[in-house]
């Protein structure tokens, strides 16, 4: 039996009051001069991997049907019963966590203070602030950024800007991000080591990371170019991923150990029958794919990943497995991957009418996709050799991306609203009839924020 571990992360930053309100959320409550940019990078990180495996990530997985919410507060989210003050903890945070109050806000603390002596710092905090700010409008759509963290300008109710503004705004923290990375060594007064949590300090890997994510948030502007199927952004998702990753060797992942668990692990331990295994997921996997046993726990039930129904509450599927479980629960979970560019890169080809470009690529992200999560185990290749290129389709690029994506469901959830794929039917037991768009608006922030918009489950993101 398993011994209950308890979730700690160390953020080695001085701690954020129990409760914030109003602007505090935009507020770094550090005072630089005694926050090193080692120590805040440390804390950011950490922060980033509590946000990216945390409960908005449990709540995308339900959504597009990787899980489904059996019990407890995760059987209203199955049926699509999302509540305004659950959001509080991921938006702002109660004690330091969340979006604005954990990430972004000592993101940009430390790329203000330290950016000019440390080009290296400052580079890293302008990704790891596009990469939470990025989850922000995915999940929320208009999100503050202008008139946020600007308490000290008398802006004490920011506006939240348009999803448009904030895409180009993620791609302008990008390009610094990647021109601070590629300033020389000598440029640094202090450069980053072990304190950097994911990468240990190689700007390379940063850098090849900061060009995918540009791939990604590129992406979203297809429905919205001017273009047919999106082709002139496809031709600037292509360029940015020629600066991309290269192999699963370059995947931007998160870094636990036994102490530090990973969320996906620790909210298992803790809460074992709370979120299981779907079974519309299952079914598209099937039981011969590498990745079932390995996203799912297979033991004592014939080495077969059962899944809960749509409309059901079956407490005996199946938990999750290897993948994010282990002993020490320090798995690394994916933050920005190889497979998810090569994903990018079939369904960026596909809309160029790039078909056999398009089949190779699809090809080698379910391949990379096996192989990442069986360890090696498996190539992928039986999988991948199912496609040629008259199967090859915007359907099923977006089929594969969403199987692969099992350890990113916010990336599968923004794909689906986007594109429509996979053709995900909603929960007959739902609230309501369709897959909910977005979520909803923070309490507090529709508490204390005028600007903040009510909460629209009907309201549809820019990017749809």
């Amino acid at each position: 039996m398993k011994t209950k571990k308890i979730f700690i992360y160390a953020l080695a930053i001085t701690a954020f009051a129990a409760c914030r309100r109003g602007n505090d959320l935009y507020t770094s409550p550090n005072a630089p001069s005694v926050a090193s940019p080692s120590t805040m990078l440390v804390g950011i990180e950490a922060n980033t991997f509590m946000n990216y495996e945390g409960g908005l990530a449990r709540i995308a997985s339900i959504m597009i049907q990787h899980n489904s919410g059996v019990s407890a507060q995760y059987s209203a989210t199955d049926v699509y019963d999302l509540n305004s003050s659950d959001m509080d903890n991921y938006w702002g945070g109660a004690g330091g966590g969340g979006l604005y109050t954990g990430s972004m806000v000592n993101a940009r603390t430390m790329y203000s203070t330290y950016e000019a002596a440390n080009p290296y710092y400052g580079g890293i905090a302008k990704i790891l602030m596009a990469m939470n700010l990025g989850m922000a409008t995915q999940m929320w759509g208009d999100v503050p950024y202008k008139e946020a963290f600007q308490l000290a300008s008398g802006i004490n109710a920011p506006h939240f800007d348009p999803q448009v503004q904030i895409l180009t705004d993620i791609q302008a923290l990008l390009d610094q991000g990647i021109a601070d990375l590629n300033q020389p060594a000598t440029a640094n007064a202090f450069s980053p080591g072990a304190d950097d949590l994911i990468f240990g300090g190689n700007t390379t890997a940063w850098l090849k990371t900061a060009y995918v994510l540009k791939a990604r948030y590129h992406m979203m502007m297809t429905n919205h170019d001017g273009s047919a199927m999106g082709t002139t952004t496809a031709t600037q998702v292509l360029v940015d991923l020629s600066n991309g990753m290269t192999s699963n060797a370059d995947d931007c992942k998160s870094s636990h150990n036994g102490t530090q668990q990973n969320q996906w692990d620790a909210f298992q331990l803790s809460r074992a029958q709370n979120v299981l295994a779907c079974q519309v997921l299952i079914d598209s996997l099937t039981q011969a794919d590498p990745r079932t046993w390995m996203y799912f726990d297979t033991t004592g039930e014939g080495n077969m990943a059962v899944g809960n129904a749509l409309g059901s509450q079956n407490v005996g599927a199946s938990q999750w497995g290897p993948y994010f479980i282990s002993a020490s629960g320090s798995n690394p979970t994916p933050l920005v991957t190889y497979a998810e560019a090569q994903f990018l890169a079939a369904e960026a080809n596909i809309r160029l009418g790039n078909a056999a470009a398009a089949n190779t690529a699809l090809k080698n992200g379910i391949m990379a996709s096996i192989s990442d999560v069986t360890s090696g185990a498996s190539t992928g290749t039986v999988q991948a050799n199912v496609y040629t290129v008259v199967n090859t389709t915007l359907h099923t690029i977006m089929l594969e991306k969403w199987k692969a994506m099992f350890g990113q469901p916010i990336e599968a959830y923004t794909d689906f609203r986007r594109t429509g794929f996979p053709a995900l039917k909603p929960n007959p037991s739902g609230i309501r009839t369709w897959i909910p768009y977005d979520m909803p608006t923070s309490l507090g922030e529709q508490t204390n924020n005028p600007n903040a918009p009510p909460t629209d489950y009907s309201r549809k993101p820019w990017f749809m």
